[in-house]
């Protein structure tokens, strides 16, 4: 007679799973996550406990059309918010569109390319960097189009093997190590002297995550088109405020005049205009990104070094390191970097009553990852 008890089995973890535990473990991970910061949610509970007649009439009376320019303020206050460290002439950018993030942005980018190319019928090509934002490949490879990577220390023979009509996406500061890369001017530059007709998509989604000075140059003619969010920099991720700039015109984004989201505008808005382009990292490389990493050294034994990006710590890698080391390796030949996220520990550190709450209910199976 078979017993009426049932025996729970353990779960036989794969390999990412066991090793994505092992880092949760040490409250670290290999996705970058966005930090929800106390500005963030003291910005949000000021805008929705302020005016809130003034909150709802954005939303009244749309047969006026009132809502059509309420984007104007946001682009206004990016360029304004970002101009110490994006520098560009605005008017030949004259094409802007409030997107979810930078993400839908890229995703219409990479589409209309595909299109243009069946329309004219040239075989299109998406390069990027070993390494880099894994989004680029992901929309390429699912609109059909081939997807070609670079070593990225060797970029000047990449150069050569790019096509009068293909596209690169990359991003500065780097997806790939959280740094930004120093050869920037450079590469834009001699791709631009090389093949002055293939487009350079320039995602700058880790501007103002970085707490000190730089600058991205994006005058070169054929920066095609310009990709920001405030995913990481405000911790505004699931707000979705984002937005793209263009040479030209993409039709698959014109509907976005309407379909936009007022409420994380606004708060986008208000965010750049309450904290500077360095303010919110200089603060959080300070009191998070530092002990934290000392944190993680401790458990995982890893020698990290903090990355330009206050979410991110980086470590060098010579080809031996163990199991975890390799599942951590981001970039290309003789620039092998191991790359993981600190925002886990960041929100212990900063707000550990939170984080302690967010702990008993994932073990409770309330919520988040058990």
């Amino acid at each position: 007679m078979q017993s009426a008890v049932k025996i729970k089995q353990s779960p036989v973890l794969t390999p990412h799973e066991r090793l994505n535990a092992l880092l949760e473990n040490a409250g670290v991970s290999k996705t970058v996550y966005s930090y929800v910061m106390p500005e963030t949610e003291a910005t949000l509970d000021a805008l929705l406990d302020g005016n809130r007649d003034a909150l709802h009439g954005m939303y009244r009376e749309a047969w006026t059309q009132k809502q059509d320019a309420m984007h104007e303020e946001f682009f206004a206050t990016w360029k304004k918010w970002s101009s110490p460290v994006v520098k560009f002439n605005d008017s030949e950018f004259p094409w802007v569109y409030t997107t979810g993030g930078a993400s839908e942005a890229l995703r219409e980018a990479i589409y209309a390319y595909g299109h243009e190319a069946r329309v004219q019928g040239f075989t299109p090509a998406i390069h990027v960097f070993v390494g880099d934002y894994e989004g680029f490949a992901a929309y390429a490879q699912a609109a059909g189009i081939p997807v070609v990577a670079h070593h990225r220390r060797d970029w000047h023979a990449a150069i050569e093997k790019i096509g009068a009509r293909d596209q690169f996406y990359i991003s500065q500061p780097a997806a790939i190590d959280g740094n930004v890369w120093g050869d920037f001017d450079a590469f834009v530059n001699t791709l631009y002297k090389h093949r002055p007709t293939a487009q350079l998509m320039l995602d700058l989604t880790y501007v103002g995550c970085v707490a000190r000075s730089f600058t991205v140059e994006a005058f070169a003619p054929n920066i095609r088109a310009i990709f920001f969010s405030l995913s990481k920099p405000m911790g505004v991720y699931y707000h979705r405020v984002g937005g793209m700039l263009s040479r030209g015109a993409y039709p698959g984004l014109f509907g976005n005049k309407w379909f936009k989201n007022l409420l994380s505008l606004k708060l986008g808005t208000r965010l750049m205009q309450k904290y500077g382009v360095h303010e919110l990292p200089r603060k959080y490389a300070a009191i998070g990104q530092m002990p934290a990493i000392a944190k993680t050294k401790r458990i995982l034994g890893l020698d990290l070094v903090p990355a330009d990006v206050f979410l991110l710590a980086a470590a060098a890698y010579d080809g031996k390191g163990d199991e975890l080391a390799q599942y951590l390796v981001r970039g290309g030949a003789g620039e092998e970097k191991l790359r993981l996220c600190l925002t886990p520990t960041i929100a212990a550190l900063v707000n550990p009553d939170i984080d302690s709450t967010v702990r008993a209910r994932a073990h409770e199976g309330v919520g988040g990852r058990t």
